[in-house]
């Protein structure tokens, strides 16, 4: 399994200051010592309508310069909408992100089902705060699933022309909310170009070892990408330790994740994928909006993380 850093860490809208723009996150990507880069299709990033042929072209060759391949573009979509214009236009935005992976020689597209999105607040920083908990479409009393299954059988196969994976991502709310989910849509879709994303800290069920390695089993070769999430901390060696601080006492999860288990119930059915990190909601330290400065703490402790949960896997 290889490690890699998902771009929306440094998108500019989990902590106060600037983004990082997407050639300067290659090289940063490859001096922090990551393995592989995932690119988050939203400005300031790889949003498709702002890189030209010439711009893909650059980035895909800055990427092999560095020895830092792109492994996997990331549209933050909702498939599911009852509105047909609002459906359709997600389906041309994963469609021109499928290209794009094409053009950046990336082998995944990983999707959403039905991504509900931020709100970014006055001091610049994104929240799940308006988007969580709230039915975007209150007057819809039927089902929305067949509506994202019939989009992705499209999707997969303009993915499949281009020789592109799409990775369904086991995140809810609403169509997708677990692994188990995720498995189902894949049933449903029926097709060679449509996998899974899974990551086990979003699951909807108490984190558990045995949970983790379920998910693992079951998943098998159709789950080709995962991430890791959390907020880290050193003990008094100086060891890195995830701890549920911060943000996830009251916000998320408040709980500790099953890592170590599901690293090394992957390794031993052989996974050869990527686990990407993603630092995606607020950066907070001392209770006020934290800097850059933060971020860039808690990604070299997430590498240190992940290469320990490797290397015991291993």
């Amino acid at each position: 399994m290889k490690l890699g850093l998902y771009s929306i860490t440094y998108r500019g809208i989990w902590y106060k200051g600037p983004a990082l723009d997407v050639f300067q996150l290659v090289h940063t990507a490859k001096q922090q010592g990551w393995e592989g880069i995932e690119l988050d299709t939203e400005r300031p990033h790889a949003a498709p309508m702002d890189l030209s042929k010439d711009a893909r072209k650059k980035l895909r060759d800055l990427a092999a310069e560095q020895e830092l391949p792109i492994c996997a573009i990331s549209p933050n979509c909702d498939l599911s909408s009852p509105i047909p214009s609002q459906r359709e236009a997600m389906i041309c935005y994963v469609r021109d992100c499928i290209e794009l992976a094409y053009d950046l020689g990336s082998p995944i597209c990983k999707i959403f089902a039905a991504w509900r999105g931020v709100t970014i607040g006055d001091e610049g920083v994104a929240s799940y705060d308006l988007t969580y908990g709230n039915d975007p479409f209150p007057y819809w009393k039927q089902d929305r699933r067949h509506l994202v299954v019939d989009a992705v059988k499209e999707l997969a196969k303009v993915a499949g022309d281009l020789g592109i994976t799409l990775a369904m991502q086991n995140h809810g709310p609403d169509i997708v909310n677990n692994y188990k989910d995720t498995l189902a849509l894949i049933r449903d879709v029926g097709s060679p170009h449509f996998k899974g994303c899974m990551d086990i800290n979003i699951e909807d069920q108490p984190e558990s070892e045995q949970r983790a390695r379920e998910m693992a089993q079951e998943s098998g070769a159709l789950q080709i990408h995962s991430h890791v999430n959390g907020e880290f901390k050193r003990d008094a060696d100086g060891r890195v330790y995830l701890a549920a601080a911060g943000y996830f006492d009251d916000k998320f999860w408040g709980r500790k994740v099953a890592y170590p288990a599901y690293f090394e119930a992957l390794a031993s059915i052989g996974y050869k994928g990527y686990f990407n990190w993603e630092f995606c909601h607020p950066a907070i330290d001392g209770g006020k909006f934290a800097g850059i400065d933060y971020v860039h703490e808690q990604t070299q402790m997430a590498l240190e993380y992940m290469r320990e949960l490797r290397r015991n896997a291993q």
